[in-house]
């Protein structure tokens, strides 16, 4: 993040942000708001953002509540997406940001569609990465129903790992193993995601034997880029704020949010690119067919890049081209 400028601003509501803004651009262009997903912070982007330079877009690329230099509440209610999404705003009013297309990845891509959920005028476009489109969902969002659905659908249940993200061992358990966490997200063997992620008690059972033995994909056996991650989640209470994301849709936050956008906003009435991985056994490439096919998403382009779901370590350089050319393509950034 060397070619950007660190900045801090404390939101009306009290809460402190950390984020970065690219000195130098053209104010005719959008804004590209980039957002982290779990369990990351801006740096998730490092290897993006130089090969995003030459569009001369601001760049503004904020640690997302929970994470690195923001504040790190561990009440789930703090984590309503249209609080955080005024959050946010209020960092683009202070850059002086009109026109904004939100980058997400994992979490990020919730907050990005809530943010052009909930500032529909300022959002020309949106990037999904990863994470397919998910409308609102106006009622309680069973976890075992949804894993049931899922074992129908693919065989496996593909959300299986939230019950092990929102039990009360998990912030201690997972500040108290971060080498082996480092290697349960990063592994680099034959569906690892899905072995990791999708069965029961695989990942608790990994990190409480404290094991290291899976190989690691490339990008992960940078020693500084892991020691980076370790120095932002070492101890238990970054851990809970950072599952306090799973806990504000498992405990109804969301849904109470939901429940006030009318059905007649859900469709998306803007160019939307949602870039997929084929290695995401989690968030797999044809998740886009649902609301594609709702006829939620009119303007959609779709495009699957061969990687894990770290897609922005692993391969920057195609998102970022992938990126700039749909932003051209729709004369976004001209």
């Amino acid at each position: 993040m060397e070619s950007l400028q660190e900045k801090h601003l404390d939101t009306s509501r009290g809460l402190h942000y950390k984020y970065y803004v690219s000195p130098e651009s053209d104010a005719s262009k959008p804004t590209l708001l980039l957002l982290h997903g779990w369990p990351d912070s801006a740096h998730l982007w490092q290897y993006v953002v130089p090969h995003l330079t030459s569009l001369r877009c601001k760049l503004v690329v904020p640690d997302l509540l929970g994470y690195g230099g923001t504040s790190k509440p561990t009440s789930p209610e703090l984590y309503n997406y249209r609080r955080m999404s005024e959050d946010v705003a209020e960092i683009l009013d202070a850059e002086k940001s009109g026109r904004v297309i939100p980058v997400g990845h994992d979490w990020g891509c919730y907050l990005a569609s809530r943010f052009h959920l909930v500032y529909p005028e300022r959002c020309p476009a949106a990037v999904h990465i990863g994470i397919a489109y998910l409308p609102p969902v106006p009622q309680h969002l069973d976890l075992d129903t949804v894993n049931e659905h899922s074992v129908q659908a693919v065989g496996y249940p593909r959300f299986e790992y939230w019950n092990l993200f929102s039990s009360p061992e998990a912030p201690r358990m997972f500040s108290e193993h971060l080498d082996s966490v480092w290697h349960a997200l990063h592994g680099d063997a034959q569906d690892w995601m899905k072995q990791m992620f999708c069965a029961p008690d695989a990942m608790k059972n990994f990190l409480l034997q404290g094991r290291t033995d899976v190989p690691l994909r490339a990008y992960a056996q940078d020693a500084k880029l892991k020691e980076h991650w370790k120095q932002n989640m070492t101890d238990a209470s970054s851990w809970e704020s950072a599952f306090c994301w799973y806990h504000s849709l498992l405990q109804d936050v969301q849904m109470e949010e939901d429940k006030n956008i009318p059905e007649g906003m859900y469709k998306l009435d803007m160019p939307v690119l949602f870039i997929a991985c084929d290695g995401d056994a989690v968030n797999s490439p044809e998740l886009i067919d649902f609301p594609k096919e709702a006829g939620l998403l009119p303007d959609l382009r779709v495009e699957v890049l061969h990687s894990g779901h770290w897609c922005p370590y692993e391969k920057p350089e195609e998102i970022a081209g992938l990126l700039s050319d749909f932003l051209s393509d729709r004369q976004l950034v001209l």
